[in-house]
């Protein structure tokens, strides 16, 4: 059962007044199988299978560069941890993941130096995924450090880039994970941006709490308080029902902490960077254990020491969730309390918390590249083995775009070729190219050429081409194409009566790669 209840609180300044949704769902555990639960632990080879029952798989399928390293032995810290892939070349280089369903995920990237290179110089560098930027990654020599995003997918795919900022500063990454989450959690916030995990934690729990405890492996960590409170345990029992709304596990929900004594408030370590965010805030709140009779327990949330809530009264069993409507702007100066009521017997209480930094409005969900550009990015890579190894997004995030093309973004990302610059026009700008260099090419004109949107001019003359001249190209409106000089070319299947043999397959060039080469020495600057 869900209740919303909307009210204004007067927080005593002038004309201000906060718009609070108190959620009452009961809080169980769902028995669902994730879409997708992908876990790869980077720089590996070797499946493992870790103390949590969770499979890590090696990333060999996911990524086609970057070099594989180990942490030495002396600062190993776990398993997954121990290696990691490093990127020395390129401006970025990613992951790609297929067949992922559409709908809401959380993707986890961590990253542990360990001081596998024996430089004690820990790099900074950007993470990017889907074509939008994500955050500047800092690492250490020590620290295990990893980030979280959730947000709604736009595609059937996911990329995580890692972008180099920094001269000799190389990129590495050590895990990366992938959740399928239910479409009702966290839908409280426009599809069209992601969340950024801030801070998750289970007051009160001895331990971080993560899958199977939670199926959809959320990270729960040790959450801190201060002084004047002490944790609290309990055996609640929770059953299951359908349609809670982000669904805390109960082995969150088992723990808390309370104050010490009945009047004294509950001060929240809540860790907000000393400049100004946008955020979200999911509290959660349940009795750990069955109340006596003529117990109650009464409070609100204050914010910079004015109230910012109706009564909160937790329930044995049940949960109250609680989530503001729209983002607050919070930084360092910003405090948060649980206060009791005059009719409280009891001091507050909470099990646990999620933080969410929203992105800057003008940063929404990128619909990526020109659709018919990357198409045709796809063409050439399947037939040229020296471009299949970039994935992502072709053009974003600015100005990380692949190495061999360029891109103008305005209104939308499109891709220009090629592999030197060019002056940069809108539309895949395949200006034109010239093979009349004493190629002597041989075979059949590949037909995948007629599908370039803007080739304007096309010179094939003087080789030794055979077959006919694809329709593709022959009928490409607006396309200069010269095909003379292959004595064994025709300009269609019907004409086409070739009597001389083809080439033996040790003396013939291949066709594609010196058309590539050709291709990158000839391209007209209009």
């Amino acid at each position: 059962m869900k209740i919303h209840i909307f009210l204004d609180t007067n927080l005593g300044m002038a004309s201000r007044w906060f718009l609070i949704s108190l959620v009452f769902s009961l809080c169980t555990i769902l028995s669902t199988s994730a879409d997708v639960f992908i876990s790869i632990d980077c720089g590996s080879s070797i499946p493992n299978r870790d103390e949590n029952g969770i499979t890590w798989v090696g990333d060999d399928k996911y990524v086609q560069s970057g070099e594989s390293r180990s942490i030495k032995p002396l600062n190993s810290r776990f398993s997954v941890a121990d290696t990691l892939r490093v990127f020395t070349t390129r401006n970025k280089n990613c992951y790609h993941i297929d067949s992922v369903k559409k709908g809401r995920v959380l993707v986890r990237a961590s990253f542990y130096y360990g001081n596998y290179d024996g430089k004690s110089f820990p790099p900074t560098f950007d993470i990017h995924f889907d074509g939008n930027f994500w955050t500047t990654v800092h690492t250490s020599n020590t620290e295990f450090y990893y980030y979280e995003v959730t947000y709604v997918l736009k595609r059937e795919s996911i990329s995580v880039c890692l972008a180099q900022t920094k001269p000799g500063q190389f990129p590495f990454i050590s895990a990366l994970e992938v959740r399928s989450l239910e479409s009702s959690m966290y839908n409280y916030v426009n599809d069209s941006y992601p969340l950024l995990v801030w801070k998750r934690v289970a007051f009160g729990s001895n331990k971080v709490l993560r899958y199977q405890d939670d199926p959809y492996d959320r990270l729960w960590n040790i959450g801190g308080y201060g002084n004047g409170s002490i944790p609290v345990s309990g055996d609640s029992i929770f059953t299951q029902r359908p349609h809670v709304m982000d669904n805390p596990p109960p082995a969150v929900l088992r723990n808390a902490i309370t104050a010490k004594t009945l009047n004294t408030s509950v001060e929240l370590l809540m860790g907000f960077p000393s400049y100004e965010i946008n955020v979200f805030i999911n509290w959660y709140f349940s009795e750990v254990t069955r109340l006596g009779p003529g117990q109650n327990r009464s409070f609100r949330i204050f914010k910079d020491n004015e109230s910012y809530s109706e009564p909160i009264i937790p329930l044995y069993g049940d949960c109250v969730e609680m989530i503001l409507d729209s983002a607050i702007a919070v930084s360092s100066n910003t405090t948060f309390s649980l206060v009791p009521t005059n009719v409280s017997t009891l001091p507050p209480l909470i099990n646990a918390l999620e933080i969410f930094q929203l992105p800057e409005p003008d940063d929404k969900l990128t619909d990526g590249t020109n659709k018919k550009d990357v198409e045709g990015l796809a063409s050439l890579q399947e037939r040229f083995k020296l471009l299949q190894s970039w994935t992502s997004d072709p053009c974003l995030p600015a100005p990380y775009t692949w190495d061999w093309i360029k891109c103008s973004l305005d209104p939308i990302p499109r891709a220009s070729q090629w592999l030197r610059p060019v002056r940069v026009a809108s539309g895949f700008q395949f200006h034109g190219c010239s093979s009349n260099n004493n190629n002597s090419l041989q075979g059949p004109i590949p037909d995948f050429l007629g599908t370039l949107p803007n080739l304007k001019i096309l010179n094939f003359a003087d080789n030794q081409f055979n077959g006919s001249v694809p329709a593709s190209l022959s009928t490409k409106k607006g396309l200069n194409l010269t095909v003379s000089g292959n004595p064994g070319l025709c300009a269609s299947d019907e004409t086409c009566h070739i009597s001389a043999a083809s080439p033996t397959n040790d003396k013939k060039k291949n066709i594609l790669e010196l058309l590539f080469a050709a291709i990158t020495a000839s391209i007209f600057v209009l």
